[in-house]
């Protein structure tokens, strides 16, 4: 039986792997430079979209060095492959990253954040350990213990990332910028939920700043 997201996560592997489907056919340069920085990001996402949707068994060795591959590709290193006036000749970039480039490279933050967030999760393998019980090895017998302990509030992963507060249509559209996920709590992140996020933001990208096929 499929886990439950496994087909948003075949979705987000399916549409980063897009880039690589039409081939640059005369490309050079610093265009040829970023054609294989989407094809190593595309070929990582093919890789390990099985092990999301548990029809392969999980590395998580794998997934650190398939994260650490993506967050190369991304960020500061992302952006600095589309140098303004630089884009002449065979290429898929729409003028819109340089009309739009403070969106442009939140976006590319964004992906580099998310896999860093990836690596670090990366050992809680396709589920979220439960969380140590801070009162194990204590000793109760003199704890008066309350008769019916308040409920605990949940948390959606686009919280516990600090993207927001609650998650509504509007902020699961736009997050805002991306936080610093290395003060996230990956010990209770589930690696599949993140895979989705990165394969979120690469759609967002491709179909805003890309032309052809998304």
């Amino acid at each position: 039986m499929m886990r439950h997201g496994a087909i948003g996560v075949l979705a987000a592997a399916l549409c980063i792997a897009a880039v690589g489907a039409a081939a640059h056919k005369g490309a050079t340069g610093v265009v040829l430079d970023r054609m294989n920085g989407m094809t190593a990001m595309r070929d990582v996402m093919a890789n390990l979209a099985p092990m999301m949707q548990g029809t392969a068994p999980y590395d998580p060795a794998v997934v650190s060095e398939g994260a650490r591959i993506l967050e190369g590709h991304a960020g500061a290193n992302m952006a600095d492959l589309f140098p303004e006036g630089g884009s002449a000749g065979t290429t898929f970039a729409k003028p819109e990253i340089w009309s739009e480039w403070d969106r442009f490279t939140a976006l590319a933050d964004e992906l580099e954040a998310y896999a860093r967030s990836l690596e670090e999760a990366a050992p809680n393998g396709l589920a979220p350990p439960a969380p140590p019980d801070p009162m194990a090895g204590m000793d109760h017998s003199a704890m008066a213990m309350p008769a019916s302990p308040p409920p605990q509030p949940t948390f959606t992963v686009a919280q516990l990332l600090g993207y927001a507060e609650t998650v509504t249509p509007e902020t699961a559209s736009d997050p805002g910028p991306p936080s610093d996920l290395s003060a996230a709590p990956e010990s209770v992140l589930a690696v599949p939920d993140i895979f989705e996020r990165i394969g979120a933001t690469c759609s967002a990208c491709h179909s805003r700043f890309r032309e052809g096929r998304n």
